[in-house]
């Protein structure tokens, strides 16, 4: 077909098209309100930690699978949030929240309406952001429902749960020194006291000693004076150490820095009805115009010397897709009606 037949066509058909077009955007729009508001609450965690200052020099060299990442650091923020141990925290809470000046109480299982804990953790899954700037290092935390205050809760019981992992449960480098030292010192104390007992208990067997001309009993009264220095010294040098794994340990500790607290929502962010309207029309308009071409095409070359193979591509069609097949048969008598030359 040229141009002007193609134009003509769907001039005579445009009451169809439009009836198709129409008829999808209404029932999306019925469809979508059904469909319940969404809100979601953010917020944002400046990174934390050291870094690694050969990272850049690293990744320009092509070695960027080796830079170091610091554990106590905030790269495994986005991680540890997707674990099941805060996962299983966060679906455990009990929540109260105002949602239309009326407080109410809900758990995620109640929300979810499932008791199955995979479940339950996909679920949470699929409300839940975490994304990740690896240039700026900045962490950015979402969750989604029903409710603006609900979302805003659990996104609070996300950080706080973040937070008691980071003072209880994480380890990193400093922590477990200190503890090795904190053994180490308890054992040079208890034999330095032993060696300082022996000391004790020779100088009380001889009393004399510092004005003895004995070789011997010199010797062996410097024997457990230099014992008795020399874990002495050890145990000092421990207990320095010890006390400045313990400061190194509790700096290591990862703190939490927000940027911004969780969001109250005021604004839904989903369902977008005039968007998934307005593109259901646009392919229900593609579609129709589609379908009255086809018809049309149908109907012209049931007119040529290819009627007979026509014929047993529409019985196929027929047999295959019935309903299709109905709705190109009713646009094609409808197009003969309209048009007295074809008839």
């Amino acid at each position: 077909m040229n141009p002007f037949e193609l134009a003509s066509v769907l001039i005579r058909h445009k009451r169809v098209i439009a009836l198709c077009m129409f008829g999808v955007m209404f029932l999306t729009a019925g469809i979508t309100l059904l469909i319940p508001n969404k809100y979601v609450s953010t917020a944002t965690i400046l990174p934390s930690g050291g870094t690694d200052k050969m990272a850049d020099l690293k990744s320009l060299a092509g070695l960027s699978g080796l830079v170091s990442q610091d554990e106590s650091g905030s790269e495994l923020y986005p991680v540890i949030l997707s674990s099941h141990t805060i996962r299983d925290a966060v679906l455990s809470t009990d929540y109260a929240f105002v949602d239309d000046d009326q407080k109410r109480h809900l758990t995620l299982p109640e929300y979810f309406d499932q008791e199955d804990p995979d479940e339950l953790r996909r679920a949470l899954g699929d409300i839940t952001t975490v994304s990740h700037d690896k240039k700026t290092g900045v962490i950015s935390l979402a969750v989604e429902t029903e409710y603006p205050a609900f979302s805003q809760a659990i996104l609070k019981a996300y950080l706080g749960e973040l937070e008691t992992f980071n003072l209880h449960k994480r380890r990193s480098q400093a922590g477990e020194r200190a503890k090795y030292l904190e053994r180490e010192l308890t054992q040079c104390k208890a034999d330095l006291q032993r060696a300082e007992d022996s000391l004790a208990i020779f100088q009380a067997s001889n009393r004399d000693w510092m004005a003895t001309s004995d070789p011997e009993l010199a010797v062996l009264i410097a024997r457990l004076q230099r014992d008795v220095q020399t874990r002495n010294q050890t145990y000092l040098y421990l207990l320095q150490e010890f006390e400045v794994a313990k400061l190194d340990a509790r700096k290591d500790v990862p703190v939490v820095r927000i940027l911004d607290q969780p969001t109250l929502p005021t604004v839904k962010s989903s369902p977008q009805r005039t968007m998934v309207v307005l593109l259901l029309g646009m392919l229900s308009l593609v579609g129709a115009v589609f379908g009255v071409l086809v018809a049309e095409a149908i109907r012209r070359s049931a007119k040529g010397p290819d009627g007979p193979a026509l014929e047993t591509f529409r019985a196929d069609l027929t047999r295959e897709f019935p309903r299709v097949n109905r709705l190109l048969g009713r646009i094609s008598a409808g197009t003969r009606d309209a048009d007295p030359v074809g008839k």
